[in-house]
């Protein structure tokens, strides 16, 4: 096989991949925008998970390394607080 040959074959090859890429990437996005789907989870769905678990998660956040300010953030705007 010549160089040429071989460059054309590498061209070819990583052209299908990214377009491969780009169909499993749109089929992605628009399975997260359908109506009705399973799709992603909302931000909302998540802060009420967390408020429901907020115990667990405080136990979690210390035992891997959290300060109390990085806790205390992370609990104003979970649970909506104004602590300043």
């Amino acid at each position: 096989m010549s160089n040429s040959a071989g460059l054309l074959l590498l061209v070819l090859v990583t052209g299908a991949i990214c377009v491969a890429g780009m169909v499993v990437v749109a089929r992605a996005r628009r399975t997260a925008r359908a109506p009705g789907g399973e799709g992603f989870a909302s931000r909302a769905d998540t802060q009420r998970v967390l408020a429901e678990n907020w115990a667990l998660v405080e136990k979690t956040a210390r035992e891997t390394g959290m300060s109390e300010g990085e806790i205390a953030r992370v609990r104003a705007k979970v649970l909506g607080l104004n602590d300043g």
